[in-house]
């Protein structure tokens, strides 16, 4: 990821753009939090489910 990020950016923005991706992979952004609830009144969902749900029109 980071060779192919430096074709396109600076090394080292490259290296912390394949840190952050390496880290998203191993779930530091996996959390549910509240606000979509609040405002709409559902609870969340998981982007899987919404994209399932979408693509077979249930």
């Amino acid at each position: 990821m980071r060779a192919l990020l430096a074709s396109g950016a600076p090394p080292d923005f490259a290296a912390l753009l394949a840190c952050l991706d390496r880290a998203i992979v191993q779930g530091t952004e996996d959390r549910t939090t509240d606000p979509v609830e609040r405002v709409t009144g559902r609870p969340p969902r998981a982007v899987r489910e919404v994209v399932e749900r979408e693509s077979t029109g249930r």
